[in-house]
């Protein structure tokens, strides 16, 4: 990816913290007045060459039809966990979602994207972005990505429940059975909470 002349880098570190406190992007005028600029005409030239180095891609149409594809703030979106059946989720950054983090109460977070449709009696449907605050341990209650060992090292998504020692992984929809771990699975590593659910994100 090419680097950033000084206005690129301006005008970029401008439509970030736009998105950030408006939830959309600016206008070319106000990217312009951001730019010091006499023209809209030589915002969008700037906005043009920002797409041609990947920073960003241009919605033709659309009065702020501006798709910020690696924002350096935000929210990273980590990979897709299912809420169904756990499989390996992807480990590479996929995006950074342009919210301010202080929205979910601020610190260090993450989301995941959802895969299937066991959590959907809890409100979290397929295709859903979960924001998770990183934690080893949760209320009994608390919805949880978890990490799982066995057969394969993979992450789902589903309600804590804290019964007799046990830690118990339950779905939001009756079609599925509750995932049950004694103390001892626990002692073993087969079961580890990574985090809470604070969020939720849904496009479209």
């Amino acid at each position: 990816m090419s680097r950033l002349s000084e206005t690129e880098k301006t005008a970029l570190d401008f439509i970030e913290s736009y998105i950030l406190e408006h939830g959309y992007p600016p206008t070319l005028r106000e990217i312009a007045e951001a730019c010091e600029f006499s023209s809209k005409n030589s915002a969008y030239k700037l906005l043009r060459r920002l797409e041609a180095k990947g920073f960003l891609e241009l919605v033709p149409g659309e009065a702020r039809g501006i798709r910020l594809t690696r924002p350096s703030r935000g929210i990273p979106v980590l990979g897709e966990i299912p809420a169904g059946e756990p499989l390996i989720p992807y480990e590479e950054l996929e995006e950074i979602v342009p919210l301010d983090p202080s929205f979910f109460g601020g610190g260090k977070l993450f989301a995941v994207r959802i895969s299937g449709d066991s959590m959907k009696d809890a409100g979290i449907l397929d295709g859903d972005l979960v924001v998770i605050r990183p934690q080893e341990e949760a209320e009994s209650g608390r919805i949880v990505a978890a990490l799982l060992t066995e057969p394969e090292p993979h992450v789902t998504l589903k309600r804590l429940k804290l019964i007799n020692g046990r830690l118990e992984l339950h779905p939001e929809n009756p079609a599925y059975e509750p995932m049950v771990f004694t103390k001892e699975d626990v002692s073993l590593g087969k079961v580890k909470i990574l985090g809470v659910k604070v969020g939720l994100i849904r496009r479209g």
